[in-house]
């Protein structure tokens, strides 16, 4: 039975619809699209999002490494080397004592004289005395005469003079490291008349092993001679200093000569 209807809500001409299944391929295709162009946006925010947050986990990641390697033509520089500290203490000569005033550097200079006989076996052991008053008239003189109150001979002189340096075990140096007040006028007449004022002084005696700089005295004396000498060096300031009397000086030495 057919029935027929008054049309309402019908399309009048059904040719204007498309043909079946053609509008849901379009809106297929362009969901696709659609979708494809989403997933290469999100493809790229997340590339840069890794790359951002691995630049961040490594330190200074953009900053170029440097490394200097040397080269033959410009060697690396190497730290300064350190001289060895100087050590304090005597020091062998370079060369052997020829003559007495050589000894002198025993008492100036810190120096030794290794190929010296060193103060060992029996006694005597000879000993020369260098003084130094201060007038500074050629530094130190050798004192060859203090000893003649022990009398006079030929084996005392080598024992309390030697001449040769060769024979020598101790030095000791006369030192004057003081002055003091006036005791008394000097007048000599040769070559010139001149006063000199007789002072008060201090002394230092030191006693060395000439072979090894050993140093076996070091004593204070008094300048006790007050007697005007018959020879003296008279400086610019008219002074003499009184010296150490002969028989100190040899009370001080005895038993390292001696012994």
């Amino acid at each position: 039975m057919t029935h027929t209807g008054d049309g309402a809500g019908a399309p009048e001409d059904w040719s204007d619809l498309p043909p079946p299944g053609q509008g849901i391929r379009g809106g297929l295709v362009v969901v696709a699209a659609v979708s494809v162009v989403l997933l290469v946006v999100c493809a790229f925010a997340a590339g840069i999002f890794v790359w951002a947050n691995m630049r961040q986990s490594v330190p200074n990641a953009a900053a170029p490494v440097v490394r200097n390697y040397p080269s033959a033509s410009a060697p690396a520089a190497s730290a300064p080397a350190t001289e060895a500290p100087v050590e304090d203490g005597p020091r062998a000569s370079a060369y052997p004592a020829k003559d007495i005033t050589d000894l002198n550097r025993v008492c100036d200079e810190s120096v030794y004289y290794p190929e010296l006989p060193k103060r060992a076996g029996k006694a005597p052991h000879p000993v020369v005395l260098l003084v130094d008053d201060g007038v500074g008239f050629g530094g130190r003189i050798q004192d060859n005469g203090y000893h003649s109150s022990l009398g006079y001979s030929k084996s005392l002189d080598r024992t309390w003079t030697p001449a040769d340096p060769k024979n020598v075990q101790l030095v000791a140096c006369l030192d004057r490291v003081s002055a003091g007040s006036k005791i008394r006028n000097c007048t000599f007449d040769d070559p010139d008349p001149v006063t000199a004022s007789l002072v008060r002084a201090g002394w230092r005696l030191r006693v060395y092993e000439a072979a090894t700089g050993r140093k076996l005295l070091d004593r204070k004396l008094s300048g006790d001679d007050h007697a005007c000498p018959f020879v003296v060096l008279v400086g610019p300031d008219k002074k003499i200093y009184a010296s150490v009397s002969d028989r100190v000086v040899i009370a001080a030495l005895r038993d390292l000569v001696n012994r």
